[in-house]
């Protein structure tokens, strides 16, 4: 996971004098006013999965959704095992997942199957893009009366009342008695079900003032597309999370993205020429709508010398390894990129330190401001991490949801 040495507050701008600090409290107290305007209660009940879309050559589509973390009361879960009645609550046949692109909805998928594999419960679902999705009919069933206070994964249709069966009309000779059908267990009335209609579309925030970025769409290229993915019992609003840039500055912003985090590498037992970056990927956010970008930056530097060992531990011949950095970082309102958290590991001791891949930011809790996603990969295993992001700090929210490698 990203080096918990940073993710506790790092102070900057201290020396920067009176004016500095003067100019700092009027922004933030602007700031502050639009972050508790847009900031809500977190919800009571909400799931994060793992979506992954599997288009074939002859464009047939299969999903296959991860459980990640449940938030149930306040309190993150690991979703794979949490109220498994032997299934987890969080892959409930027809519970449905709203799968997401920085923060837009781009599809809907409900759950049909699940199976348990080496100890990993998987889900199967049934797929519609957001695109096909119908506002729904003004609906003319009474709701029902007001029961149990803990909150329901909606299930399509589960609410709906059905009619009466009409009486059977008469008959002179006695039909033969239809075979008992089955008795299924009553559910637990204080079990929590995750709800949501696929066919409600999820109302959007007002607009910013800023150019709206432009509406995500699924591939259906052949190959794999990893989603995030939610199930939430309350009403959500959605919005963006990509971060608006000016012309010319996402360039010069991912130049001191890469030169910053070249700057985490070690610089002991360092020969031949400098390193450099591949398989760079460099994101931007406005995760709280400070009109701050947040960046994340996931990278590799191949054919490196592996960490120094630890002093008077044997010493093996070295082999060429690949170092894995992942970084977070603030461009704040003076212009100054700072580094919030980073994560630099190499090949040799992933389970020491493991490789951290970015996933996306996802409103976790329902609060309004969003995390970020990431997967975290060591020998053997894999699992999901999601941070929380403050202003100058970094909060692990939820760790878990283990997986081993296959």
């Amino acid at each position: 996971m990203i080096s918990t040495r940073v993710h506790r507050k790092v102070n900057f701008g201290r020396n920067k004098g009176f004016l500095s600090i003067a100019v700092l409290c009027a922004w933030l107290a602007g700031t502050v006013s639009t972050a508790a305007f847009q900031r809500r209660a977190p919800h009571k009940l909400r799931a994060i999965a793992l979506l992954e879309i599997t288009t074939g050559p002859t464009g047939t589509v299969g999903t296959q959704l991860t459980p990640i973390a449940i938030l149930d009361n306040k309190r993150f879960h690991d979703a794979g095992i949490y109220e498994s009645r032997p299934r987890p609550m969080a892959i409930a046949d027809g519970v449905v997942y709203e799968a997401q692109k920085t923060g837009l909805p781009v599809g809907y998928a409900t759950i049909i199957s699940a199976e348990k594999k080496k100890d990993l419960w998987i889900a199967q679902g049934r797929w519609q893009l957001a695109s096909e999705i119908q506002p729904p009919k003004p609906s003319t069933v009474t709701a029902p009366a007001p029961g149990s206070d803990r909150p329901i994964l909606r299930r399509p249709g589960s609410s709906e009342a059905k009619p009466p069966a009409s009486a059977p009309s008469p008959s002179t000779a006695p039909a033969a008695a239809p075979a008992p059908a089955p008795v299924e267990a009553p559910e637990d009335p204080d079990r929590p079900r995750l709800k949501r209609q696929p066919n409600s579309v999820p109302e959007t925030l007002p607009a910013s003032g800023k150019p709206a970025p432009a509406r995500p769409i699924v591939s259906s290229a052949p190959g794999v597309q990893a989603l995030v993915a939610v199930s939430d019992a309350e009403q959500t609003y959605t919005r963006s999370y990509e971060y608006i840039w000016k012309a010319g500055e996402l360039q010069e912003a991912e130049a001191r993205m890469r030169k910053l985090a070249l700057a985490q590498l070690p610089t002991e037992n360092r020969k031949g020429p400098p390193p450099e970056l591949t398989n760079v990927v460099i994101r931007s956010f406005d995760l709280d709508l400070s009109n701050d970008a947040v960046l994340v930056l996931t990278a590799e530097v191949p054919g490196g010398s592996p960490a120094p060992a630890a002093k008077g531990a044997p010493v093996a011949p070295a082999k060429p390894v690949t170092r894995y950095v992942a970084l977070i970082a603030r461009l704040n309102f003076e212009g100054e990129l700072v580094k919030l958290a980073a994560s630099v590991t190499d090949s040799s001791r992933l389970d020491v330190a493991p490789r951290m891949e970015f996933i996306d930011a996802v409103d976790a809790d329902g609060a309004g401001p969003a995390e970020l996603l990431f997967r975290e990969y060591s020998f053997d295993d894999k699992s999901f991490v999601i941070y929380g992001i403050g202003r100058t700090t970094v909060t692990t929210m939820f760790e878990g949801a283990s997986q081993p490698l296959r």
